[in-house]
């Protein structure tokens, strides 16, 4: 660490010892790789990339990807923070600090209703973000981390659909032969909705923590891995809080119709012929899914809290309870579409729960 901050200082033509470091949290938590130095009254985030190998089949570390994507998005004018700085020996990167708060911990002690110009301000970041990769998809395809995306959504499918029928295995009232093939066919019908949407270039981490507060501005950061995937997935994780590693949080969902609406109709004017009841019905189904996929790791965190990566979970989320009736809460009542099928979906698992 003090070779680098030796770089660093001479980059900026001062001592090493004017250079004043701090930790940086993420709840909890102490982030290793990550640091907030303080060089002349100006604060800077230095990032080491704790994986150096290459992980695209152009020969690219994460470090590179970062560097590149970061550097070309902010020359586009969108919203991340600009690179101050960076050394490929050290897989470092120095950024300008764009404040300490992030979406996650910001909505953990705020109200969600009174975030709605934020949220729309996010909303119209992200769609300038997509433009880019599209524009210039060429230029980032060397970038690219590959991996069976659509297997990824298959296998979230399958047990989600697994998690509606454990749902209700415990409720009192079994289902009928018709009422299982009602809900085999509903779940197949989202299904193929959500498979057969057309993929996005973006971001592949992406979260509400990933999205930091300055100034009443949102920058994205973390962009050390980029591929295909669906942005209403990337949505629906964008604007979910987990409040992992903070005391007393929970989750909270920030879609609602409004911003749905206005999303859809982004994609309808700029990206698909398509209509808007269509995308809004695909973000409803991943969220659905998204908070099945929770339940999931709550139920197996359950019942084998000896494994070590439920124990990590159990640590991140805190009261595992509390936590399960939220997503069930979530899953229940948060309607952002009115599409048959998801919501036909949702009321069966509503009668299930309420029959528990």
């Amino acid at each position: 660490m003090q070779k680098l901050l030796n770089t660093i200082a001479s980059h900026f033509k001062i001592h090493p010892t004017e250079i004043v470091v701090e930790k940086v949290r993420h709840g909890n938590i102490v982030k290793q790789n990550v640091h907030r130095l303080n060089i002349r009254s100006k604060r800077y985030l230095l990032k080491q990339h704790e994986i150096t190998v290459p992980v695209t089949e152009s020969g690219f570390t994460p470090f590179q990807i970062e560097k590149f994507i970061i550097s070309t998005l902010y020359k586009t004018g969108c919203l991340v923070p600009n690179v101050i700085w960076h050394s490929e020996k050290c897989n470092a990167i120095l950024l300008e600090w764009r404040g300490e708060h992030t979406l996650d911990s910001l909505v953990q002690r705020s109200l969600a209703s009174s975030m709605q110009s934020e949220l729309n301000t996010i909303l119209n970041v992200l769609g300038r973000i997509e433009t880019v990769f599209s524009e210039n998809c060429d230029l980032f395809i060397p970038y690219v981390f590959h991996f069976n995306v659509k297997e990824t959504l298959q296998d979230l499918l399958e047990q989600g659909r697994k998690t509606v029928g454990y749902l209700q295995q415990l409720c009192k009232t079994p289902l009928t032969s018709s009422q299982l093939e009602n809900l085999d066919t509903s779940w197949t019908s989202l299904a193929n909705r959500l498979l057969e949407a057309p993929l996005t270039l973006d971001s592949l981490d992406y979260q509400a923590r990933n999205i930091v507060i300055d100034a009443g501005l949102p920058y994205f950061i973390d962009f050390a891995s980029i591929g295909w995937d669906w942005q209403e997935r990337r949505l629906v994780q964008y604007f979910n809080s987990l409040g992992a590693h903070q005391d007393g949080a929970n989750f909270v969902s920030l879609l609602n119709q409004e911003l749905v609406e206005t999303y859809a109709a982004w994609v309808v004017e700029h990206r698909e012929n398509c209509s808007v009841s269509d995308v809004k019905a695909r973000v409803d189904g991943h969220h659905l899914v998204f908070y099945l996929s929770v339940v999931h790791r709550i139920l197996e965190a359950t019942a084998r809290p000896e494994v070590q990566e439920n124990q990590i979970l159990a640590e991140a989320w805190g009261d595992l309870r509390s936590r399960y009736q939220r997503a069930i809460s979530l899953i229940i009542k948060t309607k952002l579409s009115d599409d048959e099928v998801t919501n036909h979906i949702r009321r069966m698992i509503r009668d299930f729960h309420d029959d528990i």
